[in-house]
């Protein structure tokens, strides 16, 4: 008998797994650098500059008129908008009800990054309502949807409700929180208080993060810097793809199309190509790949344009494990995944960018 031939065993090439794996060990070990070079000190003393409804941009004036009619209608009308001029693109409308002791406010915040060369704009509006009590309790109920990484003072109660649009039911939900918590006090009428109390609030809840160690005073004295402490929580909140806070139906819908459409092109397209195109070339794509490939491209665009906040982990998740459970444990070196969260996130730009109205 003749001795049997060694077969070579052959590895397959992950390059996703590859990428996740780079990704992971540079977001962990090499992120803090460029975090704390990046990060905005946040002042000691915010300069606040009353911005009059004439001077707003037409764009401001659109992105405003739905939340000021939705406001009204709940008999809250605007006492006055301002900006914080050292701390950042912002804006924000104070909004008043006389019959009413909580005070609402909208913050409107874009941020532009460039990290590695890779420049991404990030804007997001938040409203909340506040009430204050006797005791010294504050209620805050508002609406964001990143998760933060301060801590919370034991003298503020907040509320989230991070997937409310609808400002009635948000102020429902304030309501019947504070129904509970005793007497409410009412909230400063004219600007001169609100910036007093606005400024009061800021020292007194920055004091708590130094407290916490999440922040720390410059050298100079004049401003706050965020420690490690807060960085590591927003290393965390990377790998958590629900640190956005993202609905449970973007989470399902979103999970359909980074499920179905990548399974469509491995089981489904790929071999009707593969039947109708005969052989694969030596030197070149396969078209199978291809046709792989543009599932995951469309899977990607409609990841982009459903979600604010559609993270890296959360789209090589849903477009990485379904397909290589139920399709086998390789599907080549190509990187399908990668391609899908880098369509997603260029998409998901190019929407927020459409949307700017305090920076261009």
């Amino acid at each position: 008998m003749e001795p049997s031939a060694e077969v070579p065993m052959i590895l397959p090439i992950d390059c996703d797994l590859f990428g996740f794996l780079w990704t992971t060990a540079t977001v962990v070990f090499g992120s803090k650098p460029n975090l704390r070079k990046n990060s905005r000190p946040i002042p000691l003393r915010y300069q606040r500059e009353v911005v009059a409804d004439s001077s707003l941009s037409d764009a401001q004036k659109k992105y405003l008129a739905p939340l000021d009619s939705q406001l009204e209608a709940l008999n809250y009308r605007p006492m006055c908008t301002y900006r914080v001029t050292n701390y950042g693109a912002n804006l924000l409308r104070e909004y008043s009800n006389p019959a009413d002791p909580a005070s609402c406010t909208l913050t409107i915040v874009e941020v532009q990054t460039n990290v590695n060369g890779v420049k991404g704009v990030k804007n997001s509006h938040v409203v909340n309502f506040t009430t204050r009590f006797s005791g010294g309790k504050w209620l805050t109920t508002r609406n964001m949807e990143l998760k933060t990484v301060m801590d919370t003072p034991d003298y503020r109660i907040v509320l989230e409700c991070p997937h409310v649009t609808d400002l009635a039911q948000l102020k429902n939900k304030h309501d019947a929180r504070s129904a509970s918590l005793g007497t409410p006090v009412s909230p400063p009428r004219d600007v001169e208080s609100i910036f007093a109390e606005g400024q009061m609030d800021h020292e007194r809840f920055s004091g708590y993060q130094v407290q916490r160690g999440i922040l720390r005073l410059n050298p100079q004295g004049d401003a706050y810097l965020i420690t490690d402490k807060a960085f590591n929580r927003g290393i965390r909140n990377f790998f958590n793809p629900f640190a956005h806070r993202i609905s449970l139906a973007t989470v399902l819908f979103s999970l359909l199309i980074g499920a179905v459409l990548p399974l469509f092109g491995i089981l489904k397209l790929a071999p009707a190509v593969a039947e109708r195109l005969g052989p694969a070339p030596a030197v070149g794509f396969n078209p199978s790949t291809l046709a792989i490939a543009a599932c995951y491209a469309l899977a990607g665009i409609i990841l982009g344009f459903i979600g604010e906040a559609q993270s890296y982990v959360w789209v090589m998740l849903i477009t990485y494990a379904p397909a290589h459970l139920l399709a086998g444990s390789t599907l080549g070196w190509f990187p399908y995944s990668t391609l899908a969260f880098g369509i997603s996130y260029f998409v998901c730009q190019a929407k927020r960018k459409r949307r700017l109205v305090l920076q261009s």
